[in-house]
């Protein structure tokens, strides 16, 4: 409730009414003029290479169309679709550090892409992932998409994972190329991840009925891909909504993949899934912010004190009379403005 926010330095210091703000010296006051005030969008689920260039699409300035769309915030699944990317336990290791460094300081527009990701490669010891979470990294990057597919092999690393206070992602749906592999719903209850990757397929998800009974389970937190299955996430929409547990979809894109990369995908799944699956637009703006901010433990993607000054300003783009009135309509709402790290 509100209609006004200031923010200390780079963070949120209030939220409330005009009349009740600290009364300082400011050195930016933005009338936003009636827009909706939103956080800054987080894509959950990318696979950034080294560097601001797309190899696999010859895209340059990638991530500056992401902020463009009022993306702020990434987490990255794995640095590895590029040429020459590890598949050794060493060059894994260096690669997924190297990864991290480069992004932490690199920041296009200002976004955050928390390139915490180590990818999965053969013969990773418990030693491994204890100096790599010692090191910052944070994630283990997706099971079954690269060399470790084997179930009691993949179950052996989310446990490592998890000793070493990492969290684990396992590829859903189809394989991504000829050697890929294809988890059946008991092979996922048995590697038991934290998180199931791009859950309405990257293009192609798993069986309905299976993806039924993971998404009721609340036992995983899920993300979806603005290249998947449209169909499918309808229904993993509508089943997250009657289970109770939308507090565990994340919605993000896949990039680069074989379907491209999609700086509108976030806002498309919004208004598709606020249409179409009768979920409240606000709640569906959640699935891209604070949803992913704490399973992920940022500092970012939440309107609230203490967070990073991180905004969207939204205008309707459409006829409706405003933003929310828009996703429900089915339409993506145009970015006004965006500020990042006040």
């Amino acid at each position: 409730d509100g209609d006004t926010l200031c923010a200390s330095g780079d963070t949120i210091s209030f939220i409330g009414s005009l009349s009740q703000a600290p009364d300082e010296e400011y050195d930016t006051v933005i009338d936003a003029g009636g827009l909706s005030l939103l956080p800054g969008l987080i894509d959950a689920n990318i696979h950034p290479p080294l560097g601001n260039y797309l190899e696999r699409f010859k895209a340059y300035d990638w991530v500056d169309n992401y902020a463009g769309a009022g993306i702020t915030g990434m987490v990255s699944a794995g640095s590895d679709r590029f040429t020459g990317a590890a598949r050794d336990r060493e060059g894994a290791k260096i690669q997924a550090l190297a990864a991290r460094r480069l992004w932490r300081e690199l920041r296009p527009c200002g976004v955050k892409l928390h390139a915490d990701a180590v990818v999965p490669v053969r013969d990773m010891t418990e030693e491994d992932f204890r100096e790599l979470s010692q090191a910052g990294i944070r994630v283990l990057g997706e099971l079954g998409a690269g060399p470790v597919k084997e179930v009691e092999e993949a179950a052996a690393y989310a446990g490592m994972a998890r000793n070493a206070g990492m969290k684990s992602l396992l590829h859903t749906g189809g394989p991504a190329d000829r050697e890929g592999v294809c988890y059946s719903l008991e092979d996922i209850q048995k590697i038991r991840p934290d998180a199931l990757c791009h859950v309405n397929g990257a293009p192609t998800p798993m069986g309905a009925a299976d993806m039924k009974e993971l998404v009721q389970s609340g036992r995983y937190q899920m993300d979806t891909a603005s290249n998947g299955n449209m169909k499918s996430l309808l229904n993993i929409g509508r089943w997250a909504a009657e289970s109770g547990n939308l507090d565990k979809l994340m919605l993000g894109t896949n990039a680069p993949s074989m379907a491209g990369y999609s700086p509108m995908g976030l806002w498309i799944q919004m208004a598709i899934l606020s249409s179409y699956a009768d979920i409240p637009p606000e709640e569906a703006v959640a699935l891209a912010t604070g949803n992913i901010s704490r399973f992920y433990d940022l500092d970012h993607g939440i309107l609230q004190p203490g967070y990073k000054a991180d905004l969207i300003f939204g205008e309707t783009g459409s006829l409706m009379p405003d933003l929310l009135s828009t996703l429900r309509f089915g339409r993506v709402p145009s970015i006004a403005g965006t500020v990042v790290d006040g």
